[in-house]
């Protein structure tokens, strides 16, 4: 998945429910500053010792709140959103909001279980409220991201030794740059 952020610049970064952490610490190895905004104090204690263990505390920082309510302590170029799985609305105010704390141009990447998961792919909640679809996704990304594309994409994973199509939905988008 984040593959499709590695051309980036070292930079700062949120990464939104991020629980343990597992996207901001691969960014901070590779030189950003990153905050992993997480409701679980357990996974941001988790975080932060991992980040201390292998030296990147000085790169790591974490905010306890709510995703959708959340406010950062960083001024970030990059927010990642790694399947953060809420209904609709819920996500569309969590998004709206991390967005609005943005530096101008800012990257955005979410990558969500597919809704199509629950008739054409293998695992993620089986709620349908809690699994987006691309168009619900572009009509978001339409009122609050300059560019942007939405895509599916296959994932395969193992389960006691069998291995399962996952279908995830990929937003990737940009902010406009103030002129």
């Amino acid at each position: 998945m984040l593959q499709h952020l590695s051309e980036l610049p070292p930079s700062k970064m949120v990464d939104l429910a991020g629980g343990e952490g597992r996207n901001a610490l691969w960014f901070a190895k590779r030189g950003w500053q990153t905050e992993n905004v997480e409701l679980s104090q357990v996974a941001l204690d988790k975080f932060l010792l991992r980040a201390q263990h292998e030296n990147l505390d000085g790169r790591c920082t974490t905010t306890h709140a709510d995703a959708t309510t959340a406010k950062f302590s960083l001024s970030a170029d990059l927010l990642v959103v790694a399947y953060l799985q809420i209904p609709a609305p819920s996500l569309s105010r969590a998004l709206s909001n991390a967005v609005d704390q943005l530096n101008p141009g800012a990257t955005v990447f979410g990558v969500w279980h597919a809704k199509r998961n629950l008739v054409d792919g293998f695992g993620g909640p089986p709620s349908p409220e809690m699994l987006p679809t691309p168009k619900e996704l572009e009509a978001w990304a339409k009122d609050h991201l300059e560019s942007f594309e939405v895509f599916e994409v296959d994932r395969i994973v193992e389960k006691d030794g069998v291995h399962h199509t996952a279908i995830d939905v990929i937003l990737k988008g940009q902010l406009a740059k103030n002129e």
